[in-house]
């Protein structure tokens, strides 16, 4: 699986890290994924509003999920939690 990251906003890398793990760790679980592209910027400066959107690409129609924070961990937990709910949409249809 290969992944596309857009850190525009440039958060640490721990965060990146992270999300490429939980990623993995889902399409092990799930469903095989042929590719993940995750896009960040920064919406506003004071105070810092971080806005990422994960695309995964799976046989069939992509899975895009977006989410909007000020607090990086609160998001990352958001959109796994949302990753989850669609990768498990998904081997549902395909079972």
């Amino acid at each position: 699986m290969t992944f596309i990251i857009r850190n525009q906003a440039n958060i640490p890398n721990k965060y990146i890290r992270f999300s490429k793990w939980k990623i993995r760790k889902l399409s092990r679980k799930f469903v095989d994924l042929l590719y993940s592209e995750i896009y960040i910027k920064q919406v506003t400066n004071n105070p810092a509003v971080y806005q990422a959107v994960i695309k995964l690409g799976v046989p069939g129609p992509d899975i895009i999920v977006s989410e909007q924070s000020s607090d990086l961990k609160e998001m990352w937990a958001k959109l796994s939690k949302k990753i989850k709910r669609q990768l498990r949409k998904q081997s549902a249809k395909s079972n």
